[in-house]
């Protein structure tokens, strides 16, 4: 593969699709393309910027829930190798296992 234009094959395992869907996009104008006599070609900085036009991100408020549900998973897991059962659990036994010296416990319980 040259590192600057790339022929259908070579752009199907570097995007890790199908030549068919390749093919498509081709059809469809949704891909950047030379067309150099009947051969098709990719310049590589043409479907690298394509690739970051395309990209989406998810919102910070997916990614806050993800973390929220991720520690409830961890903190019940931890809780389960104390032997404690985590859904019999109230706010003040909770808080006296979680509680570290010197500080002062919250009384709400954000994983709850």
């Amino acid at each position: 593969m040259s590192a600057e234009i790339m022929t259908i094959k070579e752009l199907a395992a570097y995007l890790d699709i199908t030549e068919g869907t390749i093919y498509k996009k081709v059809s469809n104008n949704e891909i950047p393309y030379a067309k150099l006599g009947t051969l098709l070609r990719f310049p590589k900085w043409a479907i690298d910027a394509w690739v970051s036009e395309n990209t989406t991100q998810p919102p910070d408020a997916l990614f806050d829930e993800f973390a929220k549900l991720q520690s409830r998973y961890h903190f019940k897991k931890w809780l389960q190798s104390k032997g404690i059962a985590p859904a019999g659990l109230t706010a003040p036994p909770l808080l006296a296992l979680v509680w570290i010296r010197g500080t002062t416990p919250t009384p709400t319980v954000p994983w709850a």
